[in-house]
């Protein structure tokens, strides 16, 4: 069985790459590391070839080489990831479709701790607590893993690593405009003093935006970030983030101009998010880490309808705490560990119906076991069980193993199952008008969503070390999904959906030197079985993206990108189907050196549809956008 399945992924991945001959010279490969070491797996550090997860790394290297101009659109590199826009101020991020414009399924990690909405589930990406400039690192698990990162890690993980003061420029400012009244400015002051304890960074960001010309979707944002690091002594370090933003997003159904119970109007949106972590270093590369976390959101939306007033305001915090250690059990196992607990708190008048703020609170317990069964065989078995105060106890298993045929090719089989449980708005869901008493509400008693998965997956390192290709087969079957595509009438929301899917997924990433980037990613995805074709259609079957980027040593340099999705139609009453998606994006630039420590770039980036283009509404067609960024360093 194991020589059938290694030799089937061998065959595709020589398919996949035959005829590549490349030039060989000193290079450097993610962060100057030879093979990758991931943590967002098991949470224990693992080279990228010996974890049981399939994991996409975007370094910071590969997001200035994208032009991406927000967070979300890094994603469009991920193979099976949906980038949409629900308004051209509200981006999504989905995983393998079964999305709305509240895509539930991504546990979204910044610096170990979640920012999942207890209100709406998934991200509000416009307003994600942290600016894409002090981004490092990003894992992207590409597949369920409750068993590191408890509920809601249903079909993958955005693991968000933020840069210390160490690791950006003394001083940074930026502007970046485009030829359809877009314009940003970026400025941040760095402390790194070599022999002194205390580093710390502070941004701040202001952007405005028009968003679609079809649709009423205006948007700007006011953003403070900061980082603080202190070393306590040798073995003990102490890291605070906190960020504020208050933004202002006009809004109005896309449907029709003039529908009273979503007229034109600005929704104030405003969040707050503060981390304290405490990592501990032990000897034998021990471990103990704490991370207590505060997220607060606040959604200002009041209008009136029918001689009453229509109160659309959202309210939530979510306070967090895990405790994680990590130590060596013996010279072929190691052991991670940890428990967790969360208290949420929503108020959400318009989607429960009263005007009381809901609470649920939560207990995890994780661990992960990793055992060196032979030189080539790596066994990892984890499980987690949680008691959530509304849905009872839950457990999430998985196992993993992993054949080292030798220093660059790695083999794996992984079985887990993973949930999401439905968030408090969706539980004591209840939309009433004044006009029409209650038009949508939930059943009550709602379960978690199951899903099972099983997926094989062959990673080799190639080329000395240049050449890194992943490959992942994998079969998913989804239980009791939570309907939320309700759009005709009076309906209950319940877990009526199941679906089943199948699929490959191909990533490649090539380094010949410091100077040259080459990115590839591909995801099939089928659906064998689904309780309606609203689910199947969801699930967009082709996923493309290339991206060509090169730095010249007199400073120029220059980046292609082009991006592919087939149709789709994301779950919701409002949303359109959506034709194939394609476009280019071309990037030219040039960076001066002004002094020993000083440096300006100046780029211009252009985002070419090649297709309509249609995003979620047919009144949200894309547009050519053109560029302009200027930054200015101090090192």
């Amino acid at each position: 069985m194991l020589r059938m399945l290694k030799n089937a992924l061998k065959t595709l991945l020589l398919l996949s790459i035959t005829n590549a001959s490349y030039a060989v010279h000193d290079s450097i490969f993610f962060d100057h590391q030879i093979i990758p070491v991931v943590l967002s797996a098991t949470k224990l550090p693992q080279l990228q070839t010996e974890a049981p997860a399939n994991i996409t790394v975007i370094d910071r290297a590969l997001i200035e080489a994208s032009g991406a101009t927000q967070v979300a659109e890094i994603f469009r590199l991920v193979p099976g990831m949906q980038i949409g826009n629900a308004r051209g101020n509200f981006p999504i991020v989905a995983y393998q479709g079964l999305s709305s414009e509240f895509p539930q399924g991504v546990q979204v990690i910044i610096d170990g701790s979640s920012v999942y909405s207890p209100v709406f589930g998934g991200v509000i990406w416009s307003l994600l607590p942290v600016l894409l400039e002090d981004i490092e690192r990003i894992e992207v698990v590409r597949g369920p893993n409750n068993t590191s990162f408890g509920a809601n890690a249903f079909q993958g993980v955005i693991n968000i690593t933020t840069a210390h003061a160490s690791q950006v420029p003394k001083l940074t400012s930026s502007f970046r405009l485009n030829n359809n009244q877009a314009e940003r400015a970026f400025l941040r002051f760095s402390n790194s003093p070599v022999s002194d304890r205390l580093n710390y960074r502070i941004s701040v960001a202001s952007e405005k935006k028009e968003g679609y010309k079809n649709l009423a979707d205006d948007f700007n944002k006011h953003e403070l970030s900061s980082r603080v690091d202190f070393r306590l002594n040798t073995n003990n370090t102490l890291q605070f983030n906190f960020s504020a933003l208050d933004s202002m997003r006009e809004t109005r159904n896309p449907l029709a101009i003039d529908i009273p119970i979503d007229p034109k109007r600005d929704r104030n949106e405003s969040t707050q998010f503060a981390q304290l972590i405490w990592e501990q270093q032990k000897p034998n590369a021990e471990q103990l880490n704490a991370n207590l976390s505060f997220y607060h959101y606040d959604g200002k939306d009041k209008y009136q309808f029918a001689s009453n007033t229509l109160d659309l305001t959202t309210e939530s915090t979510r306070w967090n705490i895990d405790l994680e250690h990590i130590q060596t059990l013996s010279d072929s196992q190691r052991l991670v560990w940890g428990l967790g607990a969360s208290h949420e708190s929503v108020y959400a008048p318009f989607r429960t119906n009263s005007q009381r703020t809901r609470t649920n609170a939560r207990v995890r317990f994780f661990g992960n076991i990793e055992s060196y069964l032979a030189n080539a065989l790596i066994l990892n078995v984890g499980g987690l069980v949680e008691h959530d105060k509304l849905f009872g106890v839950n457990t999430s298993p998985r196992l993993s193993l992993s054949y080292l045929a030798s220093h660059q090719d790695s083999y794996r089989l992984t079985v887990t199952q993973a949930y999401r449980t439905p968030v408090i708005s969706e539980e004591k869901y209840e939309i009433s008008l004044p006009t029409t008493g209650i038009i949508q509400k939930s059943a009550g008693d709602l379960e978690p969503e199951t899903v099972s998965s099983i997926a094989a997956g062959y990673h080799g390192i190639h080329l000395k070390n240049k050449l890194n290709t992943d490959l992942k087969l994998f079969q998913n079957r989804y239980e009791k999904l939570i309907n939320n595509d309700l759009n005709k009438g009076l309906k209950i929301l319940d877990n009526q959906d199941n679906a089943r899917t199948y699929g490959a997924e191909l990533e490649i990433n090539l380094h010949l030197n410091r100077h040259n980037i080459a990115h590839l990613g591909y995801a099939y995805t089928r659906v064998n079985h689904s309780s309606s074709e609203r689910l199947e259609a969801s699930i967009p079957k082709h996923n493309f993206n290339l991206l060509l980027s090169h730095r010249y040593t007199n400073g120029w340099h220059n980046s292609l990108e082009y991006y592919f999705m087939s149709e789709m139609q994301y779950l919701g009453g409002q949303n359109d189907p959506q034709g194939t998606y394609q476009r280019i994006d071309l990037s030219i630039g040039k960076l001066i050196k002004l002094a020993d420590n000083q440096t300006i770039d100046i780029t211009l980036d252009a985002q070419l549809a090649l297709n309509k283009n249609i995003d979620l509404h047919q009144q949200a067609t894309a547009d050519n956008l053109i560029y302009l960024r200027v930054q200015y360093h101090v090192d």
